[in-house]
């Protein structure tokens, strides 16, 4: 691991509650890249739909346009631990039923859309709580490390 200095980019790694955060969202956007990759591969195998292939990423889109804001208000309401926590199962089983459809050879283009969309209002609040957490878990003098190390949140499509 770099050296960990105050002023480090790494320095709010040495926190362990964001590390693990930080790791699990790491592994969390590398898995919604192959899932992307996958969506999109498989909805062009099943179509050769100019506008059902462009509406993977209106789909992937509309939820952070429509549910950003509400779900900013929500994390600020509930508990952000509690809700990070629903949306990430959420998100498990979401993308698990896609999976399990595929499995089965029972998707469809609507099938992928609406399972698109479930992973996006997933992505939608999770973006918002992950926001509204690090503050919390992170001392201040580590915040600008964590900012930068968090970076623009994972989005589908």
């Amino acid at each position: 691991m770099p050296h960990l200095t105050k002023s480090s980019t790494w320095a709010a790694l040495r926190n362990p509650a964001f590390r693990n955060l930080w790791l699990t969202s790491l592994l969390s956007g590398t898995c919604v890249a192959a899932h992307d990759t996958a969506a999109t591969w498989l909805m062009n195998r099943l179509t050769a739909s100019p506008l059902l292939i462009s509406l993977m990423s209106t789909v992937a889109a509309l939820p952070f346009l429509l549910l950003t804001l509400p779900a900013g208000a929500v994390a600020d309401v509930l508990d952000r631990k509690k809700l990070l926590c629903v949306m990430n199962f959420w998100l498990a089983v979401s993308a698990a039923g896609l999976a399990i459809l595929g499995f089965l050879h029972l998707l469809n283009p609507p099938l992928i859309l609406a399972a698109v969309f479930s992973i996006g209002i997933g992505f939608a609040f999770n973006a918002s709580v992950w926001g509204a957490i690090v503050p919390e878990i992170v001392p201040d003098e580590d915040l600008p490390s964590a900012a930068t190390l968090s970076g623009p949140r994972p989005n589908t499509t």
